[in-house]
């Protein structure tokens, strides 16, 4: 998070957040079936949700984060998606300005910024690097919080009692 430029920090952010949506998912649902050494068949390789997109709607659809942070989450897909896919990625140019700016508004309310703010950065107005660290990072806080809590599914009792017959 140290990194001062933005296409190498939105990369390198976003890879983090794609494993904590995945250890949210690993923790959450029940155990996989394939063997304990084998590949997960859902959550790895090029599973159903192997993706970050996939990660981010499933954890959405289950309920695990809000409507908010879905959001935030799928405004910094989009930018992951432009800078890796773009060498001259400018973070004050359109269309990675107006990512950013959604991405800000979806997370600069939360009390969590507010409290990323004043323990990981000093002065009270942020330059734009220390800006989009404060939100990655307060994305990353807000995820390791739900991947610490998230208890594992024991499914669905009345389809269960079902299939059971």
């Amino acid at each position: 998070m140290a990194e001062r430029s933005s296409r190498p920090l939105v990369i390198v952010a976003a890879a983090k957040v794609d494993d904590l949506l995945l250890e949210i998912l690993r923790a959450y649902l029940l155990p996989q079936i394939a063997k304990p050494k084998e590949q997960d068949e859902l959550l790895g390789g090029d599973a159903p949700l192997s993706t970050f997109s996939a990660r981010i709607k499933m954890c959405r659809r289950l309920g695990l984060i809000d409507e908010t942070l879905y959001l935030a989450l799928e405004r910094l897909r989009s930018l992951r998606n432009l800078s890796a896919h773009s060498v001259s990625f400018d973070a004050a140019a359109s269309p990675a300005r107006e990512h950013l700016s959604e991405l800000k508004v979806k997370i600069a309310g939360r009390t969590s910024y507010g409290l990323t703010k004043r323990r990981y950065f000093d002065s009270a107005t942020l330059g734009m690097a220390e800006e989009h660290q404060c939100l990655v990072l307060t994305l990353c806080v807000l995820l390791e919080g739900i991947r610490v809590k998230v208890e594992r599914t024991n499914g669905n009792k009345n389809t269960m009692s079902i299939a059971g017959k």
